[in-house]
């Protein structure tokens, strides 16, 4: 089977078990521009990056064989590398804005972007130490009344991980992505949620995840 045959029924695969709301957004980190458009060429049209150098470079050498795609950060951002990241062509959402500091920087260089930028912040469900994220839901809701009405840059949805260091792996994914949930419904039902990466995306899927976060095993 061939690279474009065996991305093919792996996005056949997913999207079967996709329902109501959920995307994929495809992981492409590290992968080369080649599967890229592989996938593009199939209809995936969000893919998402950790490294602002990595995302910018993609987005120029895709911006003409793949016009539509919508980029994602998806990775630590750090605020000396916003004014690059907000220069990438096609740059459609970040999922890891993490505390209120970013948020702010991000606000403050709104000037610089093309287009509407979807943010979605980050919160810490599983409070393990090396996880980013909001702690509290009173700290969340300080930094969500940062967003103004009119904007370039909107307040889209949560995002969160599963907690990685357990014996008890699939109950905590599907504890974590519940109190996402229950934080997005105080705040509004409206709201997107991005939760679920390869190891528990099923779980993300059960909890009704919008955005499921898809790398390792979409590739060959």
């Amino acid at each position: 089977m061939d690279k474009k045959a065996a991305y093919s029924q792996k996005l056949k695969d997913i999207q079967g078990k996709l329902k109501g709301d959920s995307k994929l957004l495809l992981v492409s980190k590290t992968r080369p521009i080649e599967d890229i458009q592989i996938y593009y060429d199939l209809g995936q049209r969000d893919f998402g990056e950790n490294r602002v150098q990595e995302l910018s470079e993609k987005s120029q050498a895709l911006k003409e064989i793949c016009p539509e795609i919508r980029w994602h950060m998806i990775g630590n951002l750090q605020t000396n590398k916003i004014n690059q990241l907000f220069s990438v062509e096609g740059l459609w959402a970040i999922h890891s804005v993490a505390d209120t500091h970013l948020l702010e920087k991000l606000l403050k260089a709104q000037s610089k972007l093309k287009d509407s930028l979807h943010v979605f912040l980050q919160f810490n469900t599983s409070k393990e130490e090396e996880k980013s994220g909001f702690e509290d839901v009173a700290t969340l809701k300080k930094a969500i009344a940062l967003f103004p009405e009119s904007s370039k840059i909107k307040f889209y949805g949560l995002m969160t991980m599963g907690t990685l260091r357990t014996e008890n792996f699939e109950g905590e994914a599907r504890r974590c992505f519940q109190e996402l949930n229950s934080i997005r419904d105080e705040i509004s039902p409206a709201l997107s949620t991005s939760m679920g990466m390869s190891q528990d995306y099923q779980i993300a899927l059960e909890e009704k995840s919008n955005w499921i976060r898809l790398g390792t095993m979409m590739f060959l």
